[in-house]
């Protein structure tokens, strides 16, 4: 049984093992026209219980941290972006509880990439300044890279791969008689940052093909990413 931080009362809190904090963290924007604007805490949710799931005690999700930093997609209705500085402070606030209230170590699984570099600055510092073990992980591009590549061509915000993902978590909230094809994002190796560029890339709030997506590669894929995350968090907690 999966122990939710939120669920447990103040009793039961004092006498379970903590070992490590899963903190699912996201945003609340557009994806599109047929996935949810919650697309991006949806997913960490159930990867965070899947997570603490194969770990068993000493393991505790945390309620997650909706919003985010959004600013890309804050020309979309739908969109909430809390930007940097209150982000930055409030996940910093919640992880110091973990370490407070006696977590060895703490994990955000961060479903937005624009959380990405402010959620790396607060896990070191709240690291070093605490001396809790804090891991991020961004679900959809750190782990299980080989299979994402071999199930999916077009992947992408609210594309291939995301759709797939929530048709295997809640399809009932999918749409996929509004999916449309976005742009191919590529990276590159100067990153630039350009409002009119950004917006006219999120036109839509979509890039790759979610029209490709299904539920069977979406589970083949979160299956993937929970064995990965699993297997490290293994190697790295106390016996």
């Amino acid at each position: 049984m999966v122990a939710h931080w939120g669920e447990l009362t103040g009793k039961a809190f004092e006498v379970i093992k903590k070992e490590i904090a899963i903190l699912p963290v996201g945003t609340v924007e557009r994806h599109g026209n047929h996935l949810p604007l919650g697309t991006d805490y949806i997913i960490p949710e159930y990867l965070a219980a899947r997570v603490a799931e194969a770990l068993g005690e000493g393991a505790v999700v945390m309620p997650t941290i909706p919003y985010g930093v959004s600013m890309s997609l804050a020309h979309l209705p739908g969109t909430i972006d809390v930007g940097y500085d209150a982000f930055i402070a409030y996940v910093e606030a919640v992880l110091r509880e973990a370490a407070r209230n006696g977590f060895r170590a703490a994990l955000v699984i961060n479903g937005h990439g624009g959380n990405t570099r402010a959620l790396h600055i607060v896990a070191k510092k709240v690291a070093f300044e605490t001396g809790m073990k804090v891991g991020v992980v961004d679900w959809w591009s750190d782990v299980a890279q080989e299979v994402r590549e071999r199930l999916f061509t077009a992947p992408g915000h609210a594309g291939e791969d995301e759709t797939a993902a929530v048709l295997a978590i809640r399809p009932d909230l999918v749409d996929m008689g509004s999916a449309e094809e976005g742009p191919s994002y590529t990276k590159v190796g100067v990153r630039f940052y350009d409002r009119e560029a950004t917006r006219e890339l999120f036109a839509k709030g979509v890039t790759g093909d979610p029209r490709r997506a299904d539920a069977e590669r979406g589970r083949e894929f979160l299956d993937a990413v929970v064995k990965e995350i699993v297997n490290e968090l293994k190697r790295i907690l106390p016996d």
